[in-house]
């Protein structure tokens, strides 16, 4: 438990992230490997039914990532109050809730697939393949849910290298198992959700195990899971009323993101499927620059629960210059090396031909998303779920319209244009409200 009493330095905020950056590249990276499977099949329906049903996960899973950012930012605040028992009591209710959704998800599976696929707008074929692709992958929910938990609760407690050690295994599982099941015994988009789920609930088990040995080094003299406590009526008030403003901020960051994929399937299966392929570039940037902003979740977060307001400062200022220096390489390298990647991912010679004309958009990502993903992680560290929302519904009520005109204006260029100003937008409206944070801090 010293963690917290330690200084912020860029030398601890890279020990935070790194291990985070290279556990996050494995996801996409799995996603990747996902669409070079599927595109070796020769057909743009293959990739355009499993970026379909990939999309309907993202705004289905992610709605509910609060699961991973609100135990994360909690977590780190009971660590930087130096309560071990409240760190063990965070985990607990996490998975509760996790597991409570997942079943409620279950049960209205059938209303869940009929109004996925009506979000989006594919060939008869393609929506078939992805109502294939939701029906299996909809039996990991549990392992899902239960697995952001996990991993917000080692970020929390800069437990980044149990982190990593997780998600590889998810990763590396995910992508044998869908090798194995697609070009070893010839499935398709099944194999594909099924490697899916059979990776999310290997990783379960392997997170729970590390977090028992956890639990064992931290716990304080006598304490039990109890059940009475962990489902206390003010706790569980305070983690849904912090769960309820990212739940509304994730919803709608989730539905831009499905808003840009009908928007790119209006232009056609294959515009539809060079975007799935592009999608790559920004998820795999994504994740790796998300080891920043959880650096920035943790070390925020101590900061927070010790008030601490010069940490926490340096904590923001310290990840943020880290997180921009990968973001502008990161840009550079998909900006050389956008043909190759894309020849990597797809066999179907128009689907390669139109995601080159698209590419410069998707490389840009990066620099110009990068900020928004880091104060992301310093809010969520604040705990400040509301500002969050309050940001992300700014942002959104410009996007939507915005960038259905711009999509009818310009085609995939305006879809991909309007993603960008998407990201611009949110980081403004987050830096407006940054330095409130800086005085809840101090304890004003």
């Amino acid at each position: 438990m010293n963690r917290a009493a330690s200084p912020v330095s860029g030398r601890r905020v890279l020990l935070i992230a790194l291990p985070v950056v290279l556990s996050n590249a494995t996801v996409p990276l799995q996603g990747a490997v996902d669409t070079a499977v599927i595109g070796s099949l020769g057909s743009e329906v293959y990739l355009a039914g499993v970026g379909l049903g990939a999309q309907m996960f993202a705004l289905l899973f992610s709605s509910f990532n609060f699961l991973q950012t609100a135990t994360s930012g909690l977590s780190a605040q009971a660590l930087g109050a130096r309560d071990p028992g409240r760190v063990l009591d965070t985990l607990a209710r996490a998975l509760t809730v996790a597991l409570a959704l997942a079943a409620v998800m279950m049960l209205a599976r059938g209303p869940l697939r009929v109004a996925g696929l009506a979000l989006f707008e594919g060939s008869a074929q393609a929506e078939a393949l992805a109502g294939v692709y939701f029906d299996i992958r909809i039996l990991g929910a549990p392992a899902e849910l239960a697995n952001y938990a996990l991993l917000g609760w080692f970020a929390g407690q800069e437990m980044t290298r149990r982190l990593f050690q997780h998600q590889l295994v998810v990763s590396l599982s995910n992508i044998a198992l869908n090798l194995t099941l697609v070009l070893g015994f010839g499935m398709d988009v099944d194999g594909v959700a099924l490697g899916t789920v059979l990776a999310a609930y290997l990783g379960l088990a392997y997170g729970l195990w590390l977090a028992r040995g956890r639990a064992g080094v931290i716990a304080p003299q006598g304490w039990l899971a109890d059940p009475a406590r962990i489902l206390r009526r003010d706790a569980l008030a305070a983690l849904f009323a912090l769960n309820r403003d990212i739940f509304t901020r994730t919803l709608l960051l989730t539905g831009a993101f499905a808003w840009m994929t009908r928007l790119g399937s209006m232009q056609g299966d294959a515009a539809l499927a060079a975007n799935v392929v592009l999608w790559q570039f920004f998820i795999v940037t994504a994740y790796a620059l998300d080891g920043f902003a959880i650096a920035a979740e943790s070390l925020v977060g101590q900061a927070f629960g010790a008030r601490d307001a010069a940490a926490f400062r340096r904590a923001a200022i310290v990840s943020s210059l880290w997180s921009g220096a990968l973001a502008l390489a990161a840009s550079a390298l998909l900006l050389a090396l956008s043909g190759p990647l894309i020849d990597l991912m797809t066999t179907a010679p128009e689907v390669r031909a139109l995601a080159r004309v698209y590419a410069p958009w998707a490389a840009l990502t990066p620099a110009m998303g990068f900020l928004a993903f880091q104060l992301d992680g310093i809010f969520i560290g604040a705990a400040a779920g509301r500002a969050m929302r309050d940001a992300m519904l700014f942002a959104a009520a410009l996007y939507y319209p915005g960038a259905w005109f711009a999509a009818a204006a310009f085609g995939n260029h305006g879809v991909w244009g309007a993603l960008i100003a998407f990201l611009l937008l949110r980081a403004a409206a987050l830096l407006a409200l940054y330095p409130a944070l800086e005085r809840r801090a101090a304890g004003a």
